[in-house]
């Protein structure tokens, strides 16, 4: 059986702009439709993270808490760090939405294992909106767009449409792979790659408004089912989707 683990900053690691605890609902939902039960952890533990064995996919959905306080080290995480640092180095699957970019900021180890931070002052979006987000032109034949295409008269290559927003100018690590952005104001902007064979950092999935597009919850099917491609051979239940 397959085990993902999704985890959600509800305490700790809350932050006042993103409802994770309505979007990890809607990323449990496409795992179900992959016939996969996943399981919720949350950071009211700090232990939540200590134990990943078994675990085939750790999915992290999670703000970086309070704005306004600066990042605090806490011990009683260490050992939940610990083991997602070696869980990443043995090469198992990390999936990191949207938010995720500044999640855990007091472990600097993170932005490396996902291949990004947020920079406050730099790092940003427009306001939110109906976007179109397409594929990176090196990555329009990765198994993450299976299903995807054009549209018509708007884009060449596969592409998202979706409620949500558009991140830029997150610091990109050596090592990543574009896979997803957008053309916003005459720049190109990569805000999902994939970082080695095991890892993706997906920057879409705001809010609850984001999963309403089919095609936004097929991308994330296919991320995960591509970083699970060793453990099973998965195909998405459309009705469930």
């Amino acid at each position: 059986m397959v085990s993902v683990v999704i985890f959600t900053g509800l305490s700790r690691y809350r932050d006042p702009w993103h409802p994770v605890a309505e979007t990890s609902i809607e990323i449990a939902r496409v795992v179900r439709a992959l016939g996969i039960e996943p399981e919720m952890r949350t950071d009211e533990t700090p232990d939540a993270l200590a134990d990943l064995d078994g675990v085939d996919l750790l999915v992290v959905n999670s703000g970086r808490g309070d704005p306004d306080a600066p990042p605090t080290y806490d011990p009683a995480w260490q050992p939940s760090f610990d083991a997602v640092a070696a869980y990443a180095a043995a090469g198992s699957p990390i999936l990191a939405v949207h938010s995720s970019a500044a999640a855990f900021p007091e472990w600097p180890a993170w932005t490396e294992i996902i291949g990004t931070g947020w920079t406050p002052g730099v790092s940003g979006h427009p306001e939110i909106s109906l976007a179109v987000y397409e594929a990176d032109p090196s990555a329009v034949d990765h198994p993450v767009f299976d299903g995807l295409t054009p549209i018509d008269g708007v884009t060449e290559r596969p592409a998202v449409v979706a409620y949500d927003e558009r991140y830029w100018r997150l610091p990109v690590h050596d090592g990543n792979t574009p896979l997803l952005g957008h053309d916003t104001r005459g720049d190109w902007y990569v805000m999902g790659w994939s970082r080695g064979a095991h890892r993706i950092y997906d920057g879409l999935g705001h809010d609850r408004r984001s999963y309403a597009s089919v095609q936004r919850r097929r991308y994330l099917a296919n991320e995960i089912s591509w970083l699970l491609r060793d453990r099973a051979a998965l195909s998405v239940n459309e009705g469930e989707l």
